[in-house]
């Protein structure tokens, strides 16, 4: 089952590159623009020793129609990288504000996972950043994740960032997480920006683990102070 899924990721793969090469000759009539986003931080997590450091990078490169898409975010705890997730995704407009996306998500740690990826980005009214994406893995388990925030500016350069998501699964995990919303995140951010391009930042985060059972993880709390710069 496992090397049939991963024969179609491959085609999967295949298929996406023809679409990002599609996507290529579309951007030729239009001006390309880029942005990206990187937030480099380091804390603890309540209760655990030793320090916490993250690396989030979320950007695209194209233009008003056709868009390259991606995201990185990677997690060092005890000098041992915990976590590492890559996405590269083909993004289409849609809707103003709004993309559709398929592509690829590459999980290194902690264990070699590749999923099909689909989605849709952009902005909710109030300006609320939405990521929604499903994600069909190699084994055949589907996922999916929400993701909510919003910017508030207190001052023209104090701002303050709070976020929702959740993780999902059409199936249990393993004997210590069941099918379900088993993964919700709650947060806060509050940078102050010297400029539009460079922000520290100081941030609270609550995790928690609704579909746990005995022997699965337990809720965390992590603050992180670090870097926010844009491209």
């Amino acid at each position: 089952m496992q090397k049939n899924m991963s024969a179609a990721l491959r085609r999967a793969g295949g298929a996406l590159l023809a679409a990002i090469a599609l996507g290529a000759q579309a951007m030729e009539d239009e001006s390309i623009y880029s942005y990206t986003r990187v937030e480099a931080g380091a804390g603890k997590v309540r209760g655990q020793s030793g320090s916490a450091q993250s690396l989030a990078i979320d950007g695209w490169v194209g233009g008003d129609f056709n868009r390259l898409w991606y995201q990185l975010d990677a997690e060092r705890r005890g000098g041992r990288t915990e976590a590492a997730e890559l996405q590269l995704l083909y993004g289409r407009y849609i809707a103003p504000f709004w993309d559709a996306q398929i592509g690829l998500r590459r999980d290194e740690r902690p264990d070699g996972r590749d999923y099909l990826a689909l989605g849709v980005r952009g902005l909710a009214p109030y300006a609320f950043d939405v990521d929604l994406k499903l994600f069909v893995r190699d084994d055949g388990k589907v996922f999916a994740r929400t993701r909510f925030e919003n910017d508030f500016l207190l001052t023209n350069r104090f701002v303050v960032t709070p976020s929702v998501g959740l993780e999902w699964s059409a199936s249990d995990i393993d004997t210590t997480v069941r099918r379900g919303a088993y993964q919700a995140d709650l947060g806060v951010q509050a940078r102050y920006e010297f400029n539009r391009r460079v922000a520290p930042y100081l941030s609270l985060s609550r995790t928690f683990y609704p579909r746990a059972q005995p022997g699965g993880e337990t809720a965390a709390t992590q603050w992180r102070a670090g870097l926010r710069v844009l491209f």
